[in-house]
């Protein structure tokens, strides 16, 4: 559970930034010969090109932290039918066996049943 909220959070911190580059790169008109600089309000202004390096690093590093979430949720998940598979195997298998001795018991008394009547 803590694993999954530090992976939110981390995602969160992620996005901000990006929103942030979005948002000054939108705001503040730069050269495309700058990567990355500071002007004299503070601002970081980014180019268009490192925007979208961060947009695709963040998705890469999103899909990934969203794989091991949901693989390890469906593997829990897999796990439990796999026990209930077995579970429910066994049983079958219980019935299947019950099913055939009761067949045996009747067949064997209607035997005795025609040998009673036969020697009456």
């Amino acid at each position: 559970m803590k694993n999954k909220i530090v992976l939110i959070v981390i995602e969160t911190v992620f996005f901000c930034g990006l929103l942030y580059f979005l948002i000054v790169n939108y705001m503040q008109k730069t050269t495309a010969g700058v990567a990355v600089s500071a002007d004299n309000t503070g601002y970081v202004v980014a180019s268009t090109f490192v925007v979208i390096l961060i947009a695709y690093l963040v998705g890469v590093f999103s899909g990934f932290v969203y794989s091991l979430v949901l693989g390890q949720r469906y593997k829990d998940q897999i796990e439990f039918y796999a026990r209930k598979n077995e579970k429910l195997a066994v049983q079958n298998e219980i019935d299947t066996d019950d099913k055939e001795a009761l067949q045996r018991k009747i067949a064997t008394l209607e035997i005795a049943l025609n040998n009673a009547l036969k020697n009456k």
